[in-house]
C-alpha cells in the first residue's frame, strides 16, 4: 500500500469517522434485534474511557459483526451488519493505522459497495472511500481525481442520497479546482432538483456571486385564508413578489412604489403580463392588505410567516427589505448575492421590469393559453366539427350523436382564439371571450341538462375558467372550474375524453399542503390511460409537472409525447410549445439579464445548428402569382427546402444574406422559397413589383429564390402546425427548413427569428454536413466520408477562370473543418488532422469566450483534440 493511498484512507476515516448509520434494518435474515445490538456495543466501545480499552472493545464488535455475516451470508439485511462492521473497522483505523487494518477495512468496503440501490445510504462512505483510494493507487492528478467522481454521481442517479452525493462531489471538484466537473454537477441539479432547497442553498454558499436559476416553491396563506400556491397560481404572467415591512422606511418604500406602479401600469400596458404581490414581513393578521388597499394598490396580499426568517424567505430572497424578487412566467426567479437595495428609482426600474424580454405580450399571452388548456379543446387542423369534437379526434374516435343544436356549440367554440391571432389579441378581449364562454356554457348545461354530448360543453365551461384564472389570476374562476369538473367526472365522458376536467382536479389536488406532486401526476396518468395515455393526457401531465417546479418529470413527460404525438394534428399547438426554441430557452431560465453577456447567450443558442427533437413530416401546395401548384416537398428535387414566412409580399429581405451562401455550396443541394401569408394576388404582384423597382434603383441584385403565395394565408393550417407567430405592428419572419428526404429540420417560430443572433439557416445545414461525413465513418465508408468532407472543406481552392474581380476563397466552417480533421484522423494524417482541429478549436474557444461559458460544442472540440494528439504521442 502506497504511502499517498495511506494517506487518503487516515482521512476519509478522520473524516467521516463521525458519520451516522443510516441504513435501516429489514424484515427477515438477521433479527433486527442482533443488529440493533451491534449498534450498541459499537457506541459503548467509542465510550471507553482509554484508548487501549476502545480498540479491544471495537475488537469484540468486529469479530461479533463477523460472525454474525458468516452465519447469515446471504441474508437480505447483511449490508446492515457489514455497515456496523464498517463504522467499526473505521474507527480501529483511526486508533491503529496498520496495513493489516487498512486492508481489512478496505475489503468490507468493496463488499458493502455492492449492496443494492435500498441500502444507498448506508454503502455511500464506503463507495466514496473505495473511489479516492482507486485515484490515489494509481497515482491520479486532481483532475483525474475528480472525474472519478462522475461514475460515483452516476451510481446513486435515482437513490434517496443523490442530493447528498452531488454536493459530496462539488465540494471534492471545487477543492480539486475542477471547473468543468463543477458546471456539469450544477446542470444535474438544474435538471433533476431544480427545486431542492437544500442544493440551491448549498449553491449560494458555494458558488457566491454566479446567477443561477431555480423553480420558486412556497404555498402561502391569502389575506382571505385561501391558499396562493407557487409556482401554479403564477405561470404565464411575470410576477414581482414586493416583500416589505412597516419597520424603518418600509412605508415610505411602499408610498413611492404604488405611485411609480400606478402610472407605469398605463403606459406599459402591463395589464395581463406583469403583476406585483405583496408579502409583509411583520406577520399581520391581514397581510398588509388594508395599507395597500389605502395606497390604491389592489395586489394580492400573501403572508410570509416569521418573516426573513422564513426557510423560503432564506432560500430565495435573502436580502433586506424592502425588496423585489422576479418570478417569470414560467416560475423562475435569478438567484445571487446581493449587496443591497437599488440605487435606481421605481420608475426605471418598472420600466426595465417592462421592457424584459419575459414580460413581452406574445410570450406570456403564449404561455397562458397553454398553462390554460385551451389547445385541449380545440381544432388546430380545420374547423370544429361538433359530432366530432377535437377529444375525440385526439383520440382517433369517431362521430357521435348528440342533442345539443350544432350552432350552440360553435358560438361556445368561436369564444376560443384560435393561434397565432390569440398571442396578439388584447387581454381585454381574450378575458372577454372567456367569460362569454362561460355564460354561453352555462346556459346549455341549464337548457340540455340530459343531452348525450353536454360533456364538450362541460370540458369548455372548464377550460374558460382556468382561462380566467391563468389570464387574470381569478382564483373564485378556479375554484368554479373545480366544481364543474366534479360534476363532469360524475355525470360521465366517452372514454379519454375526460382530460380537461382531470387535469383541473389534479391542480386542486396539488393544492392539498401534505401533497406530493409526483404521486399526485402519477395518479392523473392512471386516471386518464396509464401507459397507453393519449396525447392529450402526456401534455396535461407535463403541463402539471410544471406547476409544481417538477423540471425531470416534465421532461420525462415531453419526451413521451413527441416520440409519440408530435405529428397529430390535434396536437400541433402542444408540439410546437414543446419545440419552440425561444420558449424552450426560458422555460428554466431565470429573469436575469444584467450584463453583456446573457444577451449574446441567448442569441447564440438560439441560432445553433441542432435539429428539433421531434420527427415531423412536411407537406403542403403553395401558388405561384400565376396560380401554378407548386408541391412540397415533392419539387425540392432531393434538396433542402428553405422557406421564409413572411406577412406581405414587400417580404424582408431576411433570405437574400443567404444567397451567397447557397450558390457556394458544393453540391447546389439548397432551394430558397419565400412564402407570403397572403393570397391576395393583386396585392402580391404589385408589393413585389414595386420591390423589384427598388432593388434597381439601387443597383442591388432582383431575388435569385421564388416568392410564392400560402393558400389561404394566416387560415392555412400549416401556421399552426408550425406554431408561426404574427404580429400587425411588428410583421415577424418565421422559417422552415426541410431537409432533402422532406422531413422537418427545424422550425422556427417569429419569437425565435427575434432574438437569435447568427446564420442560424446555415448553422442547421452544416450541422447536417457533419452528421452525414460522422455517419460515413461510423459505417466505415471511408470514401464518402472523404468525398464529403473535401466538398465542403477544399484542401486547395483554384480561382476559377470566370471569378469576378472580387473573388476570395471560400472561408471554411467550424463543422467543415472538423469533420476534415476527423477524416484526417481515419487516414491516418495525423499532423493534417492537428491542424485542423488547433484551428477549430482556436474559433469554438473564442466563441465561448465571447458568450462568456463553455459550450458543448467546446467540450466535444477538445474531446477529439484531445484523442488527435493522444493517437500524435503514439505513433511518435
Amino acid at each position: 500500500m502506497t504511502k499517498f493511498l495511506r494517506i487518503v484512507l487516515t482521512s476519509f476515516v478522520l473524516v467521516s469517522a463521525s458519520l451516522p448509520a443510516l441504513g435501516q434494518s429489514q424484515g427477515g435474515g438477521i433479527p433486527a434485534a442482533e443488529i440493533t445490538g451491534l449498534d450498541a456495543n459499537l457506541e459503548k466501545a467509542e465510550e471507553s474511557a482509554s484508548a487501549a480499552r476502545k480498540k479491544l472493545a471495537i475488537r469484540r464488535v468486529i469479530r461479533e459483526a463477523e460472525a454474525l455475516i458468516k452465519k447469515h451470508p446471504t441474508a437480505p439485511n447483511r449490508y446492515d451488519a457489514q455497515g456496523v462492521l464498517f463504522r467499526s473497522q473505521q474507527a480501529l483505523v483511526s486508533l491503529d493505522n496498520s496495513t493489516k487494518n487498512r486492508k481489512a477495512f478496505l475489503e468490507t468496503s468493496k463488499k458493502l459497495a455492492a449492496a443494492p440501490n435500498e441500502y444507498a445510504a448506508l454503502r455511500l462512505d464506503a463507495d466514496l472511500l473505495l473511489t479516492q483510494a482507486e485515484s490515489a493507487r494509481k497515482g491520479a492528478d486532481s483532475h483525474a481525481r475528480a472525474d472519478a467522481l462522475r461514475p460515483l454521481v452516476g451510481r446513486y442517479r435515482d437513490t434517496d442520497v443523490e442530493p447528498k452525493v452531488i454536493r459530496i462531489a462539488m465540494i471534492m471538484a471545487l477543492e480539486l479546482g475542477n471547473t468543468k466537473l463543477v458546471n456539469d454537477l450544477r446542470k444535474v441539479v438544474a435538471e433533476r432538483f431544480p427545486g431542492n432547497m437544500d442544493l440551491i442553498n448549498f449553491q449560494r454558499e458555494k458558488l457566491a456571486g454566479q446567477v443561477f436559476g431555480a423553480p420558486f416553491i412556497g404555498n402561502f396563506e391569502r389575506s382571505d385564508g385561501t391558499m396562493a400556491r407557487f409556482p401554479m397560481d403564477f405561470l404565464g404572467i411575470t410576477t414581482a413578489i414586493y416583500c416589505w415591512s412597516k419597520e424603518g422606511d418600509g412605508l415610505e418604500d411602499l408610498k413611492a412604489l404604488a405611485a411609480d406602479w400606478k402610472k407605469a401600469k398605463v403606459e406599459h400596458n402591463a395589464a395581463g403580463r406583469f403583476q406585483f404581490v405583496s408579502m409583509n414581513m411583520d406577520d399581520l393578521p391581514d397581510a398588509g392588505e388594508g395599507i395597500l388597499r389605502e395606497h390604491g394598490l389592489d395586489w394580492q396580499a400573501l403572508k410570509m410567516l416569521k418573516g426573513q426568517e422564513n426557510p423560503i424567505y432564506q432560500t430565495y430572497v435573502k436580502r433586506d427589505t424592502p425588496t423585489i424578487a422576479i418570478v417569470s412566467p414560467n416560475g423562475y426567479v435569478a438567484l445571487y448575492q446581493s449587496g443591497g437595495r437599488s440605487n435606481r428609482t421605481y420608475e426605471r426600474r418598472l420600466q426595465s421590469m417592462l421592457a424584459s424580454q419575459w414580460a413581452q405580450s406574445h410570450n406570456t399571452s403564449f404561455l397562458q393559453s397553454i398553462y390554460s388548456g385551451e389547445f385541449l379543446v380545440m381544432q388546430p387542423d380545420g374547423d370544429f366539427n361538433p359530432a366530432a369534437p377535437p377529444e375525440l379526434k385526439a383520440i382517433k374516435q369517431g362521430p357521435i350523436s348528440g342533442s345539443i343544436p350544432a350552432d350552440e356549440l360553435r358560438a361556445i367554440q368561436s369564444c376560443f382564439i384560435e393561434p397565432p391571432l390569440r398571442y396578439s389579441t388584447p387581454q381585454n378581449q381574450v378575458v372577454a371571450n372567456y367569460e362569454e364562454a362561460n355564460s354561453l356554457c352555462l346556459a346549455a348545461i341549464a337548457a340540455y341538462p340530459k343531452a348525450p354530448d353536454l360533456w364538450i360543453v362541460r370540458n369548455r365551461r372548464i377550460t374558460a375558467l382556468m382561462g380566467l384564472w391563468k389570464t387574470c389570476g381569478d382564483q373564485k374562476a378556479f375554484a368554479a372550474a373545480v366544481a364543474e369538473a366534479k360534476t363532469a367526472i360524475e355525470s360521465g365522458y366517452p372514454k379519454s375524453t375526460d382530460v380537461v376536467a382531470q387535469l383541473c382536479l389534479a391542480r386542486q389536488a396539488l393544492r392539498a399542503p401534505d401533497a406530493k406532486p409526483k404521486e399526485v401526476i402519477e395518479n392523473f396518468v392512471k386516471s386518464v390511460g396509464g401507459i397507453e395515455s393519449s396525447g392529450p393526457a402526456l401534455i396535461a401531465a407535463s403541463l402539471l409537472a410544471l406547476d409544481t417546479g417538477g423540471r425531470l418529470l416534465h421532461d420525462q413527460y415531453r419526451q413521451t409525447f413527441l416520440s409519440k404525438y408530435a405529428t397529430d394534428p390535434t396536437m400541433w399547438t402542444a408540439t410546437t410549445f414543446l419545440l419552440d426554441r425561444y420558449l424552450r430557452y426560458w422555460l428554466y431560465h431565470p429573469p436575469y439579464m444584467a450584463g453583456w453577456t446573457y444577451g449574446r447567450r441567448q442569441g447564440h443558442f438560439l441560432a445553433i445548428g441542432t435539429p428539433e427533437e421531434a420527427q415531423r413530416k412536411f407537406q403542403t401546395e403553395l401558388k405561384t402569382l400565376d396560380g401554378k401548384t407548386v408541391k412540397i416537398p415533392e419539387s425540392s428535387d432531393g434538396k433542402w427546402t428553405v422557406i421564409s414566412f413572411v406577412p406581405t409580399g414587400a417580404g424582408n429581405g431576411y433570405l437574400q444574406r443567404y444567397a451567397s451562401f447557397v450558390s457556394a455550396r458544393p453540391f447546389q443541394d439548397t432551394n430558397l422559397i419565400v412564402a407570403v401569408l397572403d393570397d391576395d394576388v393583386e396585392t402580391a404582384g404589385k408589393l413585389l413589383k414595386e420591390k423589384a423597382a427598388e432593388l434597381e434603383k439601387r443597383r442591388q441584385q432582383p431575388d435569385s429564390f421564388p416568392t410564392l403565395l400560402v393558400p389561404g394565408g394566416l387560415q392555412n393550417p400549416i401556421v399552426r402546425k408550425l406554431g408561426m407567430i404574427t404580429d400587425e405592428e411588428k410583421p415577424k419572419n418565421n422559417i422552415l427548413m426541410l431537409r432533402p428526404d422532406g422531413s422537418i429540420a427545424v422550425a422556427l417560430s417569429g419569437l425565435v427569428m427575434g432574438a437569435q443572433k447568427g446564420s442560424v439557416i446555415q448553422n442547421v445545414i452544416e450541422f447536417h454536413d457533419e452528421e452525414m461525413i460522422d455517419k460515413a465513418l461510423a459505417k466505415g465508408d471511408l470514401d464518402e466520408a472523404k468525398r464529403l468532407a473535401f466538398a465542403h472543406a477544399p484542401v486547395e481552392q483554384v480561382r476559377p477562370e470566370d471569378a469576378p474581380r472580387n473573388w476570395k476563397p471560400k472561408k471554411l466552417t467550424v463543422p467543415h473543418l472538423r469533420s476534415r480533421a476527423k477524416v484526417y484522423l481515419a487516414m491516418g494524417e495525423l499532423k493534417a488532422a492537428q491542424a485542423d482541429i488547433q484551428e477549430v478549436y482556436l474559433k469554438v474557444n473564442t466563441a465561448a469566450g465571447y458568450i462568456s461559458m463553455r459550450t458543448e460544442e467546446l467540450e466535444e472540440t477538445e474531446a477529439l483534440k484531445a484523442t488527435i494528439l493522444a493517437a500524435l504521442e503514439k505513433e511518435e
